[in-house]
């Protein structure tokens, strides 16, 4: 078997992408589910996120797990546990997808800087609009913006160009049905 650094099965998202995933997206479904179940503030997801990472790094086997596989084991625990009311409303989904603006800014290519830089932005929030339920977070905005407009103190064309990315990522993901961006 293949021992992977944080112990933890990869989790394969489709037939081609394979992904990490940290205990607080799957503390967020669980408290979601719980909402909807009428527990506000129901405090035991962290507990059970713990179990199911013990279990996946001491008994689970396979060096890859799908996200079906993976709310499988989420919504069984619930059931165990006396809990089938949030067990019947946790939802599939796959982990929010991480974007690093700022390693897209370094790969832009010298002299066409931005045109780079938006061609990469676009074919990456166009793979999160395959997944349905999908969330992005786009971090390293303002070094991004600085190293695209080649200086390292903030000016007007740097708010000028902040803006132009944060609308094209909002205009992009809304055509594409996803609503949950967070800009960092």
């Amino acid at each position: 078997m293949i021992s992977l650094a944080s112990g933890l099965p990869l989790l394969q998202i489709d037939d081609r992408r394979i992904a990490g995933y940290s205990p607080e997206w799957l503390e967020q479904s669980i408290q979601k589910a719980a909402a909807q179940a009428g527990h506000e503030k129901w405090w035991f997801a962290s507990d059970i996120v713990k179990s199911l990472f013990l279990y996946l790094r001491e008994r689970f086997e396979a060096t890859v797990i799908t996200v079906n596989e993976l709310f499988g084991k989420l919504r069984a625990t619930l059931e165990i546990l006396g809990f089938q009311d949030i067990a019947a409303r946790l939802v599939d989904q796959t982990p929010p997808l991480r974007v690093s603006l700022t390693e897209l800014a370094q790969k832009a290519s010298v002299g066409a800087y931005e045109l780079d830089f938006f061609k990469a932005l676009a074919q990456v929030l166009g793979d999160a609009s395959k997944e349905e339920g999908s969330e992005v977070h786009a971090e390293g905005l303002r070094d991004a913006v600085r190293m695209l407009c080649g200086t390292s103190r903030w000016t007007r064309r740097c708010e000028v160009l902040r803006q132009e990315i944060v609308n094209f990522v909002q205009s992009r993901l809304s055509e594409q049905g996803i609503s949950k961006v967070h800009l960092a």
